[in-house]
Protein backbone atom coordinates (compact mmCIF):
# COMPACT_ATOMS: atom_id res chain seq x y z
CA UNK A 1 0.00 0.00 0.00
CA UNK A 2 3.09 2.37 0.90
CA UNK A 3 6.21 0.89 0.03
CA UNK A 4 7.23 4.09 -0.67
CA UNK A 5 7.36 5.10 2.62
CA UNK A 6 10.51 3.26 3.12
CA UNK A 7 12.82 5.56 0.98
CA UNK A 8 11.29 8.21 2.82
CA UNK A 9 12.01 7.01 5.85
CA UNK A 10 15.46 6.75 5.33
CA UNK A 11 15.81 10.10 3.79
CA UNK A 12 14.13 11.65 6.61
CA UNK A 13 16.28 9.89 9.00
CA UNK A 14 19.54 11.99 7.53
CA UNK A 15 18.54 14.56 9.26
CA UNK A 16 19.89 14.56 13.10
CA UNK A 17 16.99 15.33 14.81
CA UNK A 18 14.38 13.76 12.74
CA UNK A 19 15.19 10.34 14.16
CA UNK A 20 16.85 9.09 16.94
CA UNK A 21 18.65 5.75 18.13
CA UNK A 22 15.78 4.74 20.69
CA UNK A 23 12.36 5.73 21.09
CA UNK A 24 10.64 4.62 25.15
CA UNK A 25 6.65 4.74 24.33
CA UNK A 26 4.76 3.90 27.40
CA UNK A 27 1.82 1.54 26.44
CA UNK A 28 -1.22 0.63 28.41
CA UNK A 29 -3.16 -2.76 26.50
CA UNK A 30 -6.03 -4.48 27.86
CA UNK A 31 -7.88 -7.07 27.20
CA UNK A 32 -11.83 -7.05 27.11
CA UNK A 33 -14.78 -9.49 27.78
CA UNK A 34 -15.67 -10.05 23.78
CA UNK A 35 -15.00 -12.73 21.85
CA UNK A 36 -11.55 -12.75 20.11
CA UNK A 37 -10.93 -12.46 16.87
CA UNK A 38 -10.98 -15.17 14.25
CA UNK A 39 -8.45 -15.30 11.57
CA UNK A 40 -10.98 -17.40 9.62
CA UNK A 41 -14.55 -16.64 10.71
CA UNK A 42 -14.09 -12.29 11.69
CA UNK A 43 -13.20 -9.28 9.20
CA UNK A 44 -11.82 -6.41 10.37
CA UNK A 45 -12.63 -2.76 9.55
CA UNK A 46 -10.33 -0.10 10.43
CA UNK A 47 -12.46 3.17 11.06
CA UNK A 48 -11.69 7.37 12.47
CA UNK A 49 -13.49 9.28 14.29
CA UNK A 50 -16.02 11.54 12.57
CA UNK A 51 -14.35 14.64 14.16
CA UNK A 52 -11.77 14.09 10.93
CA UNK A 53 -14.41 16.21 9.04
CA UNK A 54 -13.64 19.42 10.92
CA UNK A 55 -9.88 18.98 10.54
CA UNK A 56 -10.17 18.21 7.23
CA UNK A 57 -12.55 21.57 6.48
CA UNK A 58 -10.01 23.43 8.20
CA UNK A 59 -7.09 21.91 6.17
CA UNK A 60 -9.53 23.07 2.90
CA UNK A 61 -9.76 26.59 4.47
CA UNK A 62 -8.36 29.56 3.61
CA UNK A 63 -7.68 30.66 7.16
CA UNK A 64 -4.11 31.30 8.17
CA UNK A 65 -4.16 28.26 10.43
CA UNK A 66 -5.05 25.80 8.03
CA UNK A 67 -1.86 23.54 8.69
CA UNK A 68 -2.81 23.41 12.42
CA UNK A 69 -6.02 21.03 10.73
CA UNK A 70 -3.85 19.47 8.23
CA UNK A 71 -1.30 17.95 10.85
CA UNK A 72 -4.07 16.61 12.90
CA UNK A 73 -5.59 15.21 10.24
CA UNK A 74 -2.37 13.64 9.15
CA UNK A 75 -2.02 12.27 12.54
CA UNK A 76 -5.56 10.25 12.32
CA UNK A 77 -4.95 8.82 8.50
CA UNK A 78 -1.97 7.40 8.98
CA UNK A 79 -2.83 6.26 12.30
CA UNK A 80 -6.06 4.13 10.82
CA UNK A 81 -3.44 3.19 8.17
CA UNK A 82 -0.83 1.62 10.23
CA UNK A 83 -3.08 -0.41 12.09
CA UNK A 84 -4.26 -1.74 9.00
CA UNK A 85 -0.60 -2.86 8.00
CA UNK A 86 0.02 -3.95 11.29
CA UNK A 87 -3.46 -6.23 11.65
CA UNK A 88 -2.86 -7.42 8.22
CA UNK A 89 1.00 -8.55 9.49
CA UNK A 90 -0.44 -10.83 12.32
CA UNK A 91 -2.94 -12.74 10.02
CA UNK A 92 -6.02 -11.31 10.34
CA UNK A 93 -8.48 -10.46 7.69
CA UNK A 94 -9.52 -7.27 6.64
CA UNK A 95 -12.04 -4.98 4.50
CA UNK A 96 -11.92 -1.60 3.29
CA UNK A 97 -8.85 -0.61 3.45
CA UNK A 98 -6.07 1.74 2.40
CA UNK A 99 -6.48 5.81 1.04
CA UNK A 100 -9.31 5.13 -0.86
CA UNK A 101 -11.71 2.81 1.60
CA UNK A 102 -15.35 3.90 1.00
CA UNK A 103 -17.45 1.19 1.40
CA UNK A 104 -16.81 -1.29 -1.77
CA UNK A 105 -16.65 -4.69 0.35
CA UNK A 106 -14.30 -5.83 -2.08
CA UNK A 107 -10.78 -7.60 -2.00
CA UNK A 108 -8.09 -5.56 -2.82
CA UNK A 109 -4.25 -6.22 -2.86
CA UNK A 110 -2.89 -4.56 0.37
CA UNK A 111 1.20 -3.76 -0.05
CA UNK A 112 3.56 -3.51 3.45
CA UNK A 113 6.86 -3.25 5.08
CA UNK A 114 6.72 -5.27 8.22
CA UNK A 115 9.09 -4.71 11.39
CA UNK A 116 11.92 -6.60 9.38
CA UNK A 117 12.11 -4.34 6.26
CA UNK A 118 10.64 -7.20 4.13
CA UNK A 119 8.13 -6.07 1.40
CA UNK A 120 5.07 -8.00 1.85
CA UNK A 121 1.45 -8.26 0.26
CA UNK A 122 -1.96 -9.90 0.56
CA UNK A 123 -5.40 -9.62 -0.42
CA UNK A 124 -7.76 -8.57 1.74
CA UNK A 125 -10.71 -10.27 2.44
CA UNK A 126 -13.41 -7.78 1.35
CA UNK A 127 -16.74 -7.78 2.53
CA UNK A 128 -19.15 -7.01 5.20
CA UNK A 129 -17.08 -6.88 8.61
CA UNK A 130 -17.55 -8.63 12.04
CA UNK A 131 -14.76 -6.69 13.99
CA UNK A 132 -14.32 -3.11 14.01
CA UNK A 133 -11.16 -1.41 15.28
CA UNK A 134 -11.79 2.21 16.17
CA UNK A 135 -8.75 4.02 15.95
CA UNK A 136 -8.13 7.86 16.96
CA UNK A 137 -4.34 9.76 17.67
CA UNK A 138 -3.88 12.98 19.03
CA UNK A 139 -2.11 16.29 19.54
CA UNK A 140 -1.39 15.93 23.18
CA UNK A 141 1.30 18.73 23.85
CA UNK A 142 3.78 20.81 21.94
CA UNK A 143 7.00 22.53 23.32
CA UNK A 144 10.71 23.59 22.43
CA UNK A 145 13.69 22.20 24.20
CA UNK A 146 16.89 23.27 23.97
CA UNK A 147 20.28 20.82 23.18
CA UNK A 148 23.30 22.30 24.07
CA UNK A 149 26.53 20.77 22.31
CA UNK A 150 30.65 21.99 22.07
CA UNK A 151 32.07 23.02 18.90
CA UNK A 152 35.25 23.34 18.34
CA UNK A 153 35.63 27.36 18.20
CA UNK A 154 40.01 27.59 17.18
CA UNK A 155 42.46 25.58 16.65
CA UNK A 156 46.27 25.32 16.27
CA UNK A 157 47.74 26.39 12.94
CA UNK A 158 50.67 24.20 13.16
CA UNK A 159 48.99 20.91 15.08
CA UNK A 160 45.29 21.14 13.89
CA UNK A 161 44.35 20.83 17.62
CA UNK A 162 41.93 22.76 19.47
CA UNK A 163 42.54 25.13 21.37
CA UNK A 164 38.95 26.94 22.54
CA UNK A 165 35.36 25.41 22.48
CA UNK A 166 32.12 26.81 22.24
CA UNK A 167 28.48 26.24 22.89
CA UNK A 168 26.25 25.63 20.24
CA UNK A 169 22.64 25.43 21.13
CA UNK A 170 19.61 23.63 18.97
CA UNK A 171 16.45 24.71 19.62
CA UNK A 172 14.24 21.79 18.57
CA UNK A 173 9.64 21.46 18.25
CA UNK A 174 8.83 18.27 20.30
CA UNK A 175 5.37 16.64 19.83
CA UNK A 176 3.68 14.60 22.18
CA UNK A 177 1.52 12.29 20.34
CA UNK A 178 -1.16 9.78 21.31
CA UNK A 179 -3.18 7.01 19.75
CA UNK A 180 -5.35 4.90 21.31
CA UNK A 181 -6.87 1.55 19.41
CA UNK A 182 -10.18 -0.45 20.08
CA UNK A 183 -11.15 -3.93 18.63
CA UNK A 184 -14.72 -4.35 18.78
CA UNK A 185 -17.77 -5.87 18.36
CA UNK A 186 -21.18 -4.44 17.25
CA UNK A 187 -24.31 -4.58 19.54
CA UNK A 188 -27.63 -4.50 17.12
CA UNK A 189 -27.74 -5.14 13.60
CA UNK A 190 -29.02 -1.26 12.90
CA UNK A 191 -25.05 0.05 14.36
CA UNK A 192 -24.61 2.62 13.01
CA UNK A 193 -20.41 1.07 12.71
CA UNK A 194 -21.89 -1.11 10.18
CA UNK A 195 -22.66 2.29 8.22
CA UNK A 196 -19.33 2.87 6.36
CA UNK A 197 -20.51 7.08 6.60
CA UNK A 198 -17.66 7.69 3.98
CA UNK A 199 -17.28 11.26 2.45
CA UNK A 200 -14.73 13.78 0.80
CA UNK A 201 -14.31 15.59 4.20
CA UNK A 202 -13.54 11.93 5.43
CA UNK A 203 -10.97 11.44 2.90
CA UNK A 204 -12.96 8.46 1.81
CA UNK A 205 -12.25 7.00 5.20
CA UNK A 206 -14.97 4.97 7.22
CA UNK A 207 -15.89 6.77 10.31
CA UNK A 208 -17.64 6.76 13.51
CA UNK A 209 -19.24 8.84 15.58
CA UNK A 210 -17.03 10.84 18.33
CA UNK A 211 -19.53 9.65 21.55
CA UNK A 212 -18.68 6.09 20.84
CA UNK A 213 -15.12 6.45 22.24
CA UNK A 214 -16.63 6.98 25.62
CA UNK A 215 -20.01 5.23 25.42
CA UNK A 216 -19.08 1.45 25.19
CA UNK A 217 -23.14 0.89 25.32
CA UNK A 218 -22.77 0.20 21.30
CA UNK A 219 -20.08 -2.53 21.41
CA UNK A 220 -18.13 -4.92 23.03
CA UNK A 221 -14.72 -4.67 23.98
CA UNK A 222 -12.32 -7.64 22.14
CA UNK A 223 -9.34 -5.34 23.32
CA UNK A 224 -8.19 -1.80 24.52
CA UNK A 225 -4.41 -0.45 24.06
CA UNK A 226 -2.97 3.52 24.16
CA UNK A 227 0.64 4.82 23.63
CA UNK A 228 2.20 7.77 23.51
CA UNK A 229 5.52 9.19 22.01
CA UNK A 230 7.19 12.13 22.41
CA UNK A 231 9.64 12.96 19.29
CA UNK A 232 11.03 16.18 17.37
CA UNK A 233 9.98 14.14 13.98
CA UNK A 234 7.08 15.82 11.48
CA UNK A 235 6.52 13.01 9.62
CA UNK A 236 3.16 11.86 10.68
CA UNK A 237 3.61 8.34 9.65
CA UNK A 238 6.84 7.55 11.37
CA UNK A 239 5.37 8.69 14.61
CA UNK A 240 1.99 6.46 13.77
CA UNK A 241 4.10 3.50 12.71
CA UNK A 242 5.42 3.61 15.68
CA UNK A 243 2.67 3.80 17.99
CA UNK A 244 0.42 1.27 16.43
CA UNK A 245 3.67 -1.58 16.12
CA UNK A 246 3.65 -0.65 19.83
CA UNK A 247 0.42 -1.64 20.96
CA UNK A 248 -0.01 -4.28 18.44
CA UNK A 249 3.10 -6.12 19.59
CA UNK A 250 2.92 -9.74 19.70
CA UNK A 251 -1.38 -9.21 20.14
CA UNK A 252 -3.15 -10.30 22.03
CA UNK A 253 0.07 -11.40 24.15
CA UNK A 254 1.20 -8.10 25.21
CA UNK A 255 -0.80 -6.56 28.30
CA UNK A 256 -0.72 -4.93 31.04
CA UNK A 257 0.84 -1.18 31.51
CA UNK A 258 4.21 -1.60 29.69
CA UNK A 259 6.98 0.67 28.35
CA UNK A 260 8.41 -0.26 24.54
CA UNK A 261 11.49 0.00 23.89
CA UNK A 262 11.95 0.91 19.92
CA UNK A 263 15.31 1.29 17.34
CA UNK A 264 13.79 4.02 15.48
CA UNK A 265 15.38 3.40 12.12
CA UNK A 266 15.35 1.91 9.38
CA UNK A 267 12.54 -0.20 10.77
CA UNK A 268 9.89 0.21 13.25
CA UNK A 269 11.28 -2.65 15.33
CA UNK A 270 10.22 -3.03 19.17
CA UNK A 271 13.90 -4.06 21.42
CA UNK A 272 12.47 -4.12 24.51
CA UNK A 273 9.36 -4.69 26.90
CA UNK A 274 9.49 -3.71 30.75
CA UNK A 275 6.91 -3.02 33.50
CA UNK A 276 6.02 0.71 33.39
CA UNK A 277 6.09 1.33 36.75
Amino acid sequence: MRLYSLASLMMMCLSLTACTDKFYIPIWNEKGTAKPISKTDDVIRVVVPDRLKKYVEKTRSEDSDWLDGSKLADLIGMAKLDTEERLQDLGYQLTDTGLHSGDSGKSKKIDWIDSQGNERQAMTHGGKPTVFALVDSRLVNTYTQRFISNEPYSSDPSTGATTMWTNHVDEVTMNKVAIGIKLVRPIGKDNSLYQCNNSSLSTNFCTFPDSYWLDTSHYDTIFYGVGTMTTSASDPDYIENHLTSSILYQYPNLLGKKRVIQISQPFFQVTKVTDDK
